[in-house]
Protein backbone atom coordinates (compact mmCIF):
# COMPACT_ATOMS: atom_id res chain seq x y z
CA UNK A 1 0.00 0.00 0.00
CA UNK A 2 1.17 3.52 -1.13
CA UNK A 3 2.58 5.26 2.24
CA UNK A 4 0.81 8.39 2.12
CA UNK A 5 -2.76 6.04 1.48
CA UNK A 6 -1.18 3.79 4.38
CA UNK A 7 -0.70 6.88 6.41
CA UNK A 8 -4.20 8.61 5.48
CA UNK A 9 -5.92 5.36 7.07
CA UNK A 10 -4.11 5.69 10.24
CA UNK A 11 -5.63 9.22 10.50
CA UNK A 12 -8.66 8.34 9.68
CA UNK A 13 -8.95 5.10 12.08
CA UNK A 14 -7.82 7.60 14.91
CA UNK A 15 -11.17 10.06 13.99
CA UNK A 16 -13.25 7.11 12.87
CA UNK A 17 -16.61 8.21 14.15
CA UNK A 18 -16.39 11.83 12.62
CA UNK A 19 -14.81 10.64 9.27
CA UNK A 20 -18.39 8.14 9.51
CA UNK A 21 -20.57 10.91 9.94
CA UNK A 22 -18.50 12.80 6.87
CA UNK A 23 -19.46 10.17 5.04
CA UNK A 24 -23.12 9.73 5.59
CA UNK A 25 -23.36 13.55 5.23
CA UNK A 26 -21.47 13.64 2.21
CA UNK A 27 -23.65 10.85 0.72
CA UNK A 28 -26.62 12.71 1.84
CA UNK A 29 -25.74 16.04 0.14
CA UNK A 30 -24.95 14.43 -3.31
CA UNK A 31 -28.04 12.18 -3.34
CA UNK A 32 -30.30 15.61 -2.44
CA UNK A 33 -28.78 17.59 -5.00
CA UNK A 34 -28.97 14.71 -8.13
CA UNK A 35 -33.24 14.32 -7.02
CA UNK A 36 -33.84 17.74 -6.87
CA UNK A 37 -33.38 18.50 -11.14
CA UNK A 38 -34.85 14.49 -11.35
CA UNK A 39 -38.31 15.45 -9.72
CA UNK A 40 -38.52 19.10 -11.31
CA UNK A 41 -38.02 16.77 -15.08
CA UNK A 42 -40.72 14.77 -13.85
CA UNK A 43 -42.63 17.78 -12.95
CA UNK A 44 -41.74 19.64 -16.61
CA UNK A 45 -42.56 16.09 -18.23
CA UNK A 46 -45.74 16.05 -16.77
CA UNK A 47 -47.32 19.45 -17.55
CA UNK A 48 -46.21 18.73 -20.87
CA UNK A 49 -48.01 15.43 -20.89
CA UNK A 50 -51.20 16.61 -18.83
CA UNK A 51 -50.95 19.43 -21.77
CA UNK A 52 -51.25 16.95 -24.61
CA UNK A 53 -53.34 14.15 -22.87
CA UNK A 54 -55.62 15.74 -20.56
CA UNK A 55 -58.02 13.03 -20.84
CA UNK A 56 -55.47 10.72 -19.11
CA UNK A 57 -55.65 12.75 -15.57
CA UNK A 58 -59.12 13.46 -14.43
CA UNK A 59 -57.63 14.74 -11.14
CA UNK A 60 -54.08 16.67 -12.43
CA UNK A 61 -53.55 18.95 -9.91
CA UNK A 62 -53.74 16.11 -7.71
CA UNK A 63 -50.72 14.59 -9.20
CA UNK A 64 -48.80 18.00 -9.43
CA UNK A 65 -49.85 18.52 -5.86
CA UNK A 66 -47.52 15.52 -5.48
CA UNK A 67 -44.39 16.65 -6.90
CA UNK A 68 -44.58 19.55 -5.47
CA UNK A 69 -44.83 17.95 -2.35
CA UNK A 70 -41.35 16.07 -3.52
CA UNK A 71 -39.93 19.24 -3.93
CA UNK A 72 -40.58 20.93 -1.20
CA UNK A 73 -39.13 17.79 1.21
CA UNK A 74 -35.91 18.02 -1.23
CA UNK A 75 -35.60 21.32 -0.06
CA UNK A 76 -35.93 20.21 3.30
CA UNK A 77 -33.55 17.54 3.28
CA UNK A 78 -31.43 20.75 1.27
CA UNK A 79 -31.40 22.99 4.56
CA UNK A 80 -29.78 19.51 7.02
CA UNK A 81 -27.45 18.89 4.19
CA UNK A 82 -26.35 22.74 4.73
CA UNK A 83 -24.85 22.55 7.49
CA UNK A 84 -22.62 19.98 5.58
CA UNK A 85 -19.82 22.66 4.66
CA UNK A 86 -19.36 23.96 8.42
CA UNK A 87 -18.75 20.10 9.93
CA UNK A 88 -16.25 19.26 7.42
CA UNK A 89 -14.33 22.97 8.25
CA UNK A 90 -15.17 21.83 11.80
CA UNK A 91 -13.54 18.09 11.42
CA UNK A 92 -10.43 20.04 8.96
CA UNK A 93 -10.09 22.26 12.36
CA UNK A 94 -10.35 18.67 14.87
CA UNK A 95 -7.75 16.93 12.17
CA UNK A 96 -5.49 19.85 12.89
CA UNK A 97 -5.48 19.66 16.30
CA UNK A 98 -4.97 16.24 16.70
CA UNK A 99 -1.87 15.84 13.93
CA UNK A 100 -0.19 19.30 15.95
CA UNK A 101 -0.34 17.31 19.42
CA UNK A 102 0.96 14.18 17.84
CA UNK A 103 3.96 15.41 16.48
CA UNK A 104 5.03 17.62 18.55
CA UNK A 105 5.10 14.94 21.02
CA UNK A 106 7.77 13.31 18.68
CA UNK A 107 9.48 16.21 18.97
CA UNK A 108 9.80 16.49 22.31
CA UNK A 109 11.12 12.88 22.80
CA UNK A 110 13.84 13.95 20.44
CA UNK A 111 17.47 13.97 21.32
CA UNK A 112 20.21 17.43 20.69
CA UNK A 113 21.21 15.93 17.05
CA UNK A 114 17.52 16.74 15.96
CA UNK A 115 17.81 20.06 16.92
CA UNK A 116 20.73 20.13 15.24
CA UNK A 117 19.60 19.08 11.80
CA UNK A 118 16.25 21.02 12.32
CA UNK A 119 16.21 24.57 12.91
CA UNK A 120 13.43 26.41 14.92
CA UNK A 121 12.11 28.11 12.04
CA UNK A 122 11.95 25.07 10.17
CA UNK A 123 9.93 23.08 12.85
CA UNK A 124 7.70 25.45 13.74
CA UNK A 125 6.87 26.18 10.10
CA UNK A 126 5.86 21.94 9.71
CA UNK A 127 4.18 22.27 12.71
CA UNK A 128 1.88 25.56 11.66
CA UNK A 129 1.93 26.15 7.79
CA UNK A 130 2.46 22.35 6.74
CA UNK A 131 -0.46 21.61 9.07
CA UNK A 132 -3.14 24.14 7.81
CA UNK A 133 -5.17 26.08 5.39
CA UNK A 134 -5.53 25.22 2.04
CA UNK A 135 -4.11 22.53 0.60
CA UNK A 136 -2.31 21.60 3.60
CA UNK A 137 -2.44 17.97 5.34
CA UNK A 138 -5.65 19.02 7.79
CA UNK A 139 -7.11 20.49 4.74
CA UNK A 140 -6.44 17.42 2.50
CA UNK A 141 -7.43 15.11 5.16
CA UNK A 142 -10.75 16.18 5.48
CA UNK A 143 -11.98 19.01 2.91
CA UNK A 144 -9.80 17.71 0.00
CA UNK A 145 -11.06 14.14 0.08
CA UNK A 146 -14.75 14.61 0.95
CA UNK A 147 -15.18 17.28 -1.51
CA UNK A 148 -13.70 14.87 -3.92
CA UNK A 149 -16.06 11.85 -2.48
CA UNK A 150 -18.68 14.48 -2.80
CA UNK A 151 -17.90 15.40 -6.18
CA UNK A 152 -17.25 11.60 -7.17
CA UNK A 153 -20.66 11.02 -5.42
CA UNK A 154 -22.66 13.10 -7.31
CA UNK A 155 -20.77 12.32 -11.16
CA UNK A 156 -21.95 8.65 -10.06
CA UNK A 157 -25.51 9.43 -8.75
CA UNK A 158 -25.92 11.62 -11.77
CA UNK A 159 -24.48 8.96 -14.12
CA UNK A 160 -26.84 6.32 -13.13
CA UNK A 161 -29.66 8.33 -13.73
CA UNK A 162 -28.17 9.89 -17.32
CA UNK A 163 -27.46 6.72 -18.66
CA UNK A 164 -30.62 5.43 -18.00
CA UNK A 165 -32.54 8.06 -19.98
CA UNK A 166 -29.70 8.76 -22.78
CA UNK A 167 -26.24 6.79 -23.48
CA UNK A 168 -24.99 8.76 -26.43
CA UNK A 169 -25.56 12.15 -24.20
CA UNK A 170 -23.91 11.05 -21.04
CA UNK A 171 -21.16 9.34 -22.90
CA UNK A 172 -20.40 12.99 -24.12
CA UNK A 173 -20.97 14.28 -20.75
CA UNK A 174 -18.17 12.64 -19.59
CA UNK A 175 -15.59 12.36 -22.30
CA UNK A 176 -13.80 15.27 -20.62
CA UNK A 177 -12.89 13.37 -17.64
CA UNK A 178 -10.22 11.35 -19.25
CA UNK A 179 -8.32 14.22 -20.86
CA UNK A 180 -7.77 15.94 -17.48
CA UNK A 181 -6.24 13.10 -15.95
CA UNK A 182 -4.17 12.62 -18.66
CA UNK A 183 -3.15 16.55 -17.89
CA UNK A 184 -2.56 15.62 -14.03
CA UNK A 185 -0.20 12.29 -15.12
CA UNK A 186 1.91 14.50 -17.23
CA UNK A 187 2.18 17.65 -14.64
CA UNK A 188 1.83 15.88 -11.34
CA UNK A 189 5.55 15.68 -10.38
CA UNK A 190 6.58 19.22 -11.29
CA UNK A 191 3.31 20.21 -9.10
CA UNK A 192 5.31 18.06 -6.23
CA UNK A 193 8.55 19.58 -6.79
CA UNK A 194 7.65 23.27 -6.81
CA UNK A 195 5.43 22.98 -3.47
CA UNK A 196 8.06 21.11 -1.54
CA UNK A 197 10.32 24.58 -2.98
CA UNK A 198 7.88 26.88 -2.11
CA UNK A 199 7.91 25.24 1.67
CA UNK A 200 11.14 25.07 2.30
CA UNK A 201 11.58 28.68 1.27
CA UNK A 202 8.60 29.45 4.09
CA UNK A 203 10.79 27.26 6.32
CA UNK A 204 13.96 29.30 5.50
CA UNK A 205 11.79 32.94 5.93
CA UNK A 206 10.60 31.43 9.81
CA UNK A 207 14.61 30.40 10.71
CA UNK A 208 15.49 33.48 9.48
CA UNK A 209 13.53 35.46 11.76
CA UNK A 210 13.73 33.51 15.01
CA UNK A 211 17.28 33.95 14.78
CA UNK A 212 16.62 37.68 14.46
CA UNK A 213 14.37 38.35 17.10
CA UNK A 214 15.82 36.15 19.22
CA UNK A 215 19.09 37.25 18.92
CA UNK A 216 17.51 40.89 18.64
CA UNK A 217 20.35 42.65 21.70
CA UNK A 218 23.49 41.09 19.20
CA UNK A 219 21.82 42.70 16.02
CA UNK A 220 21.09 46.13 17.69
CA UNK A 221 24.71 45.85 19.31
CA UNK A 222 26.47 45.89 16.17
CA UNK A 223 24.35 47.95 14.19
CA UNK A 224 23.75 45.06 11.97
CA UNK A 225 19.83 45.71 11.04
CA UNK A 226 20.99 46.81 7.34
CA UNK A 227 22.65 43.25 7.43
CA UNK A 228 19.44 41.38 8.28
CA UNK A 229 17.63 43.18 6.25
CA UNK A 230 19.40 42.17 3.54
CA UNK A 231 19.61 38.45 4.37
CA UNK A 232 15.66 38.47 4.83
CA UNK A 233 15.23 40.39 1.13
CA UNK A 234 17.48 37.57 0.01
CA UNK A 235 14.52 34.68 1.58
CA UNK A 236 11.80 36.99 0.88
CA UNK A 237 12.71 36.47 -2.74
CA UNK A 238 13.05 32.81 -2.73
CA UNK A 239 10.07 32.51 -1.22
CA UNK A 240 8.10 34.93 -3.86
CA UNK A 241 9.74 33.22 -6.74
CA UNK A 242 8.87 29.74 -5.70
CA UNK A 243 4.90 30.68 -4.61
CA UNK A 244 4.62 32.87 -7.91
CA UNK A 245 5.74 29.29 -9.88
CA UNK A 246 2.93 27.63 -8.04
CA UNK A 247 0.57 30.24 -8.67
CA UNK A 248 1.32 30.06 -12.43
CA UNK A 249 0.91 26.00 -12.65
CA UNK A 250 -2.43 26.10 -10.48
CA UNK A 251 -3.43 28.89 -12.53
CA UNK A 252 -2.71 27.29 -15.88
CA UNK A 253 -4.04 23.71 -14.94
CA UNK A 254 -7.14 24.79 -13.84
CA UNK A 255 -7.64 27.18 -17.24
CA UNK A 256 -6.71 23.98 -18.81
CA UNK A 257 -9.67 21.79 -16.75
CA UNK A 258 -12.29 24.64 -17.31
CA UNK A 259 -12.22 24.93 -20.54
CA UNK A 260 -12.19 21.35 -21.86
CA UNK A 261 -15.54 21.14 -19.42
CA UNK A 262 -16.85 24.45 -21.05
CA UNK A 263 -16.49 22.59 -24.56
CA UNK A 264 -17.86 19.80 -23.33
CA UNK A 265 -20.67 21.68 -22.06
CA UNK A 266 -21.65 23.44 -24.90
CA UNK A 267 -21.12 20.17 -27.21
CA UNK A 268 -23.82 18.75 -24.65
CA UNK A 269 -26.01 21.64 -25.31
CA UNK A 270 -25.88 21.19 -29.01
CA UNK A 271 -26.33 17.10 -29.53
CA UNK A 272 -29.07 17.30 -26.47
CA UNK A 273 -30.73 20.25 -28.33
CA UNK A 274 -30.69 18.92 -31.37
CA UNK A 275 -32.19 15.01 -29.71
CA UNK A 276 -34.52 17.48 -28.10
CA UNK A 277 -35.99 19.09 -31.56
CA UNK A 278 -36.15 15.52 -32.82
CA UNK A 279 -38.13 14.08 -30.48
CA UNK A 280 -35.97 11.71 -29.02
CA UNK A 281 -35.70 13.06 -25.82
CA UNK A 282 -38.60 15.48 -23.59
CA UNK A 283 -37.71 18.27 -23.04
CA UNK A 284 -37.76 17.39 -19.12
CA UNK A 285 -34.78 15.29 -20.29
CA UNK A 286 -32.97 18.14 -21.90
CA UNK A 287 -33.15 20.59 -18.67
CA UNK A 288 -32.00 17.40 -16.79
CA UNK A 289 -29.16 17.02 -18.94
CA UNK A 290 -28.49 20.37 -19.07
CA UNK A 291 -28.79 20.91 -15.43
CA UNK A 292 -26.40 17.96 -14.11
CA UNK A 293 -23.85 19.24 -16.43
CA UNK A 294 -24.00 22.34 -15.15
CA UNK A 295 -23.61 20.41 -11.76
CA UNK A 296 -21.04 18.63 -12.70
CA UNK A 297 -18.57 21.54 -13.80
CA UNK A 298 -16.97 21.97 -10.60
CA UNK A 299 -17.26 18.19 -9.40
CA UNK A 300 -15.40 17.20 -12.78
CA UNK A 301 -12.69 19.62 -11.94
CA UNK A 302 -12.95 18.92 -8.06
CA UNK A 303 -11.66 15.26 -8.96
CA UNK A 304 -8.40 16.11 -10.86
CA UNK A 305 -7.96 18.56 -8.51
CA UNK A 306 -7.72 16.24 -5.64
CA UNK A 307 -4.57 14.59 -7.31
CA UNK A 308 -3.07 18.46 -7.09
CA UNK A 309 -4.09 19.17 -3.56
CA UNK A 310 -2.78 15.41 -2.68
CA UNK A 311 0.72 15.74 -4.30
CA UNK A 312 0.90 19.20 -2.34
CA UNK A 313 -0.48 17.23 0.88
CA UNK A 314 1.85 14.67 0.66
CA UNK A 315 4.68 16.75 0.79
CA UNK A 316 3.53 17.84 3.97
CA UNK A 317 3.13 15.03 5.30
CA UNK A 318 6.91 13.68 4.05
CA UNK A 319 7.83 16.63 6.01
CA UNK A 320 6.01 15.67 9.06
CA UNK A 321 6.93 11.97 8.84
CA UNK A 322 10.93 13.04 8.31
CA UNK A 323 10.55 14.45 11.71
CA UNK A 324 8.69 11.60 13.33
CA UNK A 325 10.91 9.02 11.71
CA UNK A 326 14.55 11.00 12.49
CA UNK A 327 16.76 8.57 14.37
CA UNK A 328 16.90 9.55 18.31
CA UNK A 329 18.88 8.59 21.07
CA UNK A 330 15.66 7.93 23.14
CA UNK A 331 14.68 4.83 21.19
CA UNK A 332 18.29 3.16 22.42
CA UNK A 333 17.52 3.63 26.08
CA UNK A 334 14.50 2.28 26.31
CA UNK A 335 15.22 -0.18 29.49
CA UNK A 336 13.00 -1.24 31.88
CA UNK A 337 14.71 -0.79 35.51
CA UNK A 338 13.48 2.08 37.08
CA UNK A 339 16.10 4.09 39.53
CA UNK A 340 14.40 5.39 42.70
CA UNK A 341 17.35 6.38 44.65
CA UNK A 342 21.36 7.45 43.35
CA UNK A 343 23.68 5.34 45.05
CA UNK A 344 26.59 5.31 42.72
CA UNK A 345 28.04 6.38 39.00
CA UNK A 346 30.64 4.08 37.07
CA UNK A 347 31.98 4.79 33.96
CA UNK A 348 34.35 1.75 32.93
CA UNK A 349 36.35 2.56 29.53
CA UNK A 350 33.99 5.15 27.74
CA UNK A 351 34.83 6.77 24.36
CA UNK A 352 32.77 8.85 22.20
CA UNK A 353 33.74 10.87 19.23
CA UNK A 354 31.36 13.82 17.57
CA UNK A 355 30.64 12.93 14.06
CA UNK A 356 32.16 16.00 13.20
CA UNK A 357 35.29 15.51 14.98
CA UNK A 358 38.45 13.60 13.70
CA UNK A 359 39.05 11.77 16.78
CA UNK A 360 37.51 11.12 19.91
CA UNK A 361 36.97 13.71 22.83
CA UNK A 362 36.50 10.66 25.03
CA UNK A 363 38.98 8.05 25.58
CA UNK A 364 38.42 4.94 27.72
CA UNK A 365 37.19 7.44 30.57
CA UNK A 366 36.99 5.76 33.66
CA UNK A 367 35.89 6.63 37.10
CA UNK A 368 33.18 6.50 39.87
CA UNK A 369 31.32 8.69 42.06
CA UNK A 370 28.94 7.66 44.87
CA UNK A 371 26.30 8.91 46.83
CA UNK A 372 26.92 12.15 48.42
CA UNK A 373 30.20 12.51 46.94
CA UNK A 374 31.09 16.13 45.23
CA UNK A 375 33.29 15.85 42.37
CA UNK A 376 34.97 18.92 39.95
CA UNK A 377 35.77 18.16 36.49
CA UNK A 378 38.74 19.81 35.25
CA UNK A 379 40.36 20.28 31.88
CA UNK A 380 41.20 22.01 28.50
CA UNK A 381 38.58 23.77 26.18
CA UNK A 382 36.67 21.24 24.37
CA UNK A 383 37.93 18.10 26.57
CA UNK A 384 34.90 16.67 26.80
CA UNK A 385 33.17 18.06 30.58
CA UNK A 386 29.71 18.52 29.03
CA UNK A 387 30.31 15.56 27.29
CA UNK A 388 30.05 13.39 30.45
CA UNK A 389 27.22 15.35 31.68
CA UNK A 390 25.32 14.44 28.30
CA UNK A 391 26.36 11.10 28.47
CA UNK A 392 25.26 10.56 32.06
CA UNK A 393 21.99 12.34 31.42
CA UNK A 394 21.27 9.88 28.08
CA UNK A 395 21.43 12.76 25.60
CA UNK A 396 24.36 11.05 24.11
CA UNK A 397 25.07 7.42 23.88
CA UNK A 398 28.74 6.06 24.17
CA UNK A 399 30.74 4.73 21.51
CA UNK A 400 32.15 2.26 23.65
CA UNK A 401 32.45 0.97 27.07
CA UNK A 402 29.84 0.89 30.11
CA UNK A 403 28.48 3.75 32.24
CA UNK A 404 26.69 2.47 35.27
CA UNK A 405 23.65 3.56 37.97
CA UNK A 406 23.69 1.80 41.29
CA UNK A 407 25.34 -1.53 39.21
CA UNK A 408 23.41 -1.16 36.36
CA UNK A 409 24.28 -0.17 32.72
CA UNK A 410 22.40 2.62 31.64
CA UNK A 411 21.06 0.73 28.75
CA UNK A 412 19.06 -1.57 30.98
CA UNK A 413 17.65 1.76 33.15
CA UNK A 414 14.26 3.50 32.56
CA UNK A 415 15.60 6.86 31.05
CA UNK A 416 13.04 9.32 32.29
CA UNK A 417 13.28 7.54 36.23
CA UNK A 418 17.09 8.62 35.53
CA UNK A 419 16.14 11.70 34.92
CA UNK A 420 13.91 12.02 37.61
CA UNK A 421 16.55 12.26 40.45
CA UNK A 422 19.42 14.10 38.58
CA UNK A 423 18.50 17.25 38.30
CA UNK A 424 20.98 19.47 35.31
CA UNK A 425 21.92 23.18 35.22
CA UNK A 426 23.18 24.19 31.63
CA UNK A 427 26.11 26.32 30.75
CA UNK A 428 23.75 28.41 28.92
CA UNK A 429 20.64 29.23 31.03
CA UNK A 430 17.52 28.69 29.31
CA UNK A 431 14.24 31.04 30.52
CA UNK A 432 10.83 30.22 29.35
CA UNK A 433 7.90 33.03 28.45
CA UNK A 434 6.31 33.02 31.84
CA UNK A 435 6.54 34.66 35.29
CA UNK A 436 9.71 33.49 37.75
CA UNK A 437 7.30 31.43 39.68
CA UNK A 438 6.34 29.09 36.44
CA UNK A 439 10.29 29.23 35.09
CA UNK A 440 11.33 27.60 38.93
CA UNK A 441 8.20 24.77 38.98
CA UNK A 442 8.92 23.96 35.50
CA UNK A 443 9.67 20.55 36.44
CA UNK A 444 7.53 19.94 38.50
CA UNK A 445 3.95 19.38 38.84
CA UNK A 446 3.41 19.58 42.63
CA UNK A 447 5.74 21.24 44.94
CA UNK A 448 5.26 22.63 48.72
CA UNK A 449 5.94 26.34 49.78
CA UNK A 450 8.30 25.21 51.74
CA UNK A 451 10.32 23.55 48.49
CA UNK A 452 9.81 26.33 46.75
CA UNK A 453 11.38 28.51 49.10
CA UNK A 454 14.11 26.74 50.29
CA UNK A 455 14.97 26.33 46.24
CA UNK A 456 14.74 30.27 46.21
CA UNK A 457 17.13 30.93 49.32
CA UNK A 458 19.30 28.48 47.94
CA UNK A 459 20.36 29.53 45.05
CA UNK A 460 20.36 33.11 46.06
CA UNK A 461 17.35 34.90 44.52
CA UNK A 462 15.34 35.79 47.40
CA UNK A 463 16.45 38.92 47.87
CA UNK A 464 16.10 39.72 43.93
CA UNK A 465 12.70 38.66 43.72
CA UNK A 466 11.63 40.86 46.74
CA UNK A 467 12.77 43.83 44.60
CA UNK A 468 10.64 42.75 41.65
CA UNK A 469 8.20 45.00 41.40
CA UNK A 470 5.00 41.65 41.36
CA UNK A 471 7.71 39.57 43.16
CA UNK A 472 8.04 36.08 41.70
CA UNK A 473 4.95 36.73 39.40
CA UNK A 474 6.82 38.65 37.36
CA UNK A 475 6.87 38.19 33.66
CA UNK A 476 10.85 37.75 32.72
CA UNK A 477 9.86 37.56 28.75
CA UNK A 478 11.21 34.95 26.39
CA UNK A 479 15.22 33.71 27.16
CA UNK A 480 14.95 35.90 29.76
CA UNK A 481 15.41 39.40 28.28
CA UNK A 482 14.24 41.64 31.46
CA UNK A 483 16.95 39.72 33.91
CA UNK A 484 20.79 39.51 33.82
CA UNK A 485 22.90 37.11 33.34
CA UNK A 486 23.21 36.08 36.97
CA UNK A 487 19.60 36.30 37.43
CA UNK A 488 19.30 33.87 34.60
CA UNK A 489 21.40 31.51 36.18
CA UNK A 490 20.28 31.10 39.91
CA UNK A 491 16.70 31.49 37.65
CA UNK A 492 17.95 27.58 36.57
CA UNK A 493 19.43 26.63 39.93
CA UNK A 494 16.48 26.82 41.41
CA UNK A 495 14.34 24.60 38.96
CA UNK A 496 17.00 22.25 39.80
CA UNK A 497 16.90 22.15 43.20
CA UNK A 498 12.72 22.39 43.21
CA UNK A 499 12.89 18.46 41.92
CA UNK A 500 14.97 17.58 44.98
CA UNK A 501 17.58 16.17 43.06
CA UNK A 502 19.82 13.34 44.95
CA UNK A 503 22.52 13.70 42.20
CA UNK A 504 23.08 17.58 40.46
CA UNK A 505 25.14 18.56 37.55
CA UNK A 506 26.12 21.87 37.81
CA UNK A 507 27.83 22.79 33.91
CA UNK A 508 30.08 25.80 34.32
CA UNK A 509 27.74 28.01 36.54
CA UNK A 510 30.10 30.07 37.76
CA UNK A 511 30.37 32.07 34.35
CA UNK A 512 27.48 33.57 35.52
CA UNK A 513 27.93 33.41 39.09
CA UNK A 514 30.50 35.92 41.20
CA UNK A 515 32.48 34.44 43.76
CA UNK A 516 30.23 35.56 46.74
CA UNK A 517 26.76 34.06 45.40
CA UNK A 518 28.53 31.26 44.72
CA UNK A 519 30.13 31.06 48.35
CA UNK A 520 26.46 31.45 49.30
CA UNK A 521 25.12 28.57 46.90
CA UNK A 522 27.28 25.96 48.80
CA UNK A 523 26.74 26.58 52.05
CA UNK A 524 23.00 27.29 51.37
CA UNK A 525 23.56 23.23 49.67
CA UNK A 526 25.06 22.53 53.05
CA UNK A 527 22.53 23.16 54.87
CA UNK A 528 19.22 22.78 53.18
CA UNK A 529 20.46 19.36 50.79
CA UNK A 530 22.79 17.67 52.96
CA UNK A 531 24.14 14.49 51.22
CA UNK A 532 23.49 15.26 47.65
CA UNK A 533 25.94 14.54 45.16
CA UNK A 534 27.36 16.80 42.77
CA UNK A 535 29.03 16.87 39.17
CA UNK A 536 30.43 20.60 39.23
CA UNK A 537 32.14 21.67 35.60
CA UNK A 538 33.88 24.74 36.61
CA UNK A 539 36.93 26.72 35.30
CA UNK A 540 37.32 28.45 38.55
CA UNK A 541 40.07 26.97 40.74
CA UNK A 542 38.27 28.54 43.82
CA UNK A 543 35.23 25.62 43.41
CA UNK A 544 38.06 23.15 44.23
CA UNK A 545 37.81 24.63 48.52
CA UNK A 546 33.74 22.77 47.52
CA UNK A 547 34.62 19.72 46.05
CA UNK A 548 35.45 16.19 47.59
CA UNK A 549 37.38 15.55 44.72
CA UNK A 550 38.70 15.89 41.25
CA UNK A 551 38.33 14.47 37.59
CA UNK A 552 40.33 15.87 35.40
CA UNK A 553 40.37 15.36 31.47
CA UNK A 554 44.19 15.68 29.57
CA UNK A 555 44.19 16.78 26.15
CA UNK A 556 44.45 13.00 24.94
CA UNK A 557 40.77 13.06 26.21
CA UNK A 558 41.82 10.21 29.07
CA UNK A 559 40.91 10.92 32.47
CA UNK A 560 42.04 11.21 36.09
CA UNK A 561 40.78 11.30 39.31
CA UNK A 562 41.42 11.87 42.84
CA UNK A 563 41.99 14.56 45.32
CA UNK A 564 42.93 18.04 44.30
CA UNK A 565 46.82 17.56 46.84
CA UNK A 566 47.15 13.60 44.92
CA UNK A 567 47.00 15.04 40.97
CA UNK A 568 49.07 17.64 41.66
CA UNK A 569 51.66 15.77 42.80
CA UNK A 570 51.59 12.57 40.85
CA UNK A 571 49.98 14.37 37.53
CA UNK A 572 51.91 16.69 35.63
CA UNK A 573 49.53 17.71 32.99
CA UNK A 574 47.22 18.41 35.81
CA UNK A 575 50.07 20.79 37.53
CA UNK A 576 51.00 22.68 34.67
CA UNK A 577 46.72 23.10 33.49
CA UNK A 578 46.28 24.79 37.34
CA UNK A 579 49.67 26.87 36.97
CA UNK A 580 48.36 28.44 33.39
CA UNK A 581 44.92 29.23 34.77
CA UNK A 582 46.49 31.15 37.95
CA UNK A 583 48.31 32.67 35.70
CA UNK A 584 45.20 34.10 33.54
CA UNK A 585 43.40 34.88 36.47
CA UNK A 586 45.99 36.88 37.91
CA UNK A 587 46.08 38.95 34.93
CA UNK A 588 42.45 39.81 35.20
Amino acid sequence: MNKHIKWILEQYKAQKWFVLIMVVLTLLSSIVSIAFPYVFKEMLDLLKDILQFPDKYPEPMREVYKIIKLLIAIGMAELITGIYPGIRGWVNMRFEHSLRVMYFKHILAKDFSFFQKFKTGDIVTRLTDDLSDYPRVSWFLCSGIFRAFNSFSMILFALVVMFSINIKLTLLSIAPLPIMMLVFYFTADKVYTNYNRNQQAISAINTQLEMSFSGIRIVKSFVSEEKYNRFFDVALAKRFKTEMSMVKLNAILSLIWQYIDYIAQVAVILFGGYLAVKGEITVGTFFLFYTYLSMMIYPLIDLPQLFVTGKQAFVNIDRLEEMKNYPSLNDKFKGEHKVKDFCALSFENVSFQYPDKPFPVLKNASFNLDRGERMLILGPTGSGKTTIANLLLGLLKSDSGTIKINGKPIDEIDIKSLRNIVAYVPQEPLIFGGSIKDNILFAVEKASEKDYHIAVQTSQLENEIASFPERDETFVGNRGLSVSGGQKQRLTIARALVKKPQLLILDDITASLDAENEEKLWQALDENYPGIAAIVISHRLSTLRYVDSVLFIDSQGNTHKGTHDYLVFNNKEYHDFLREHLKQENKK
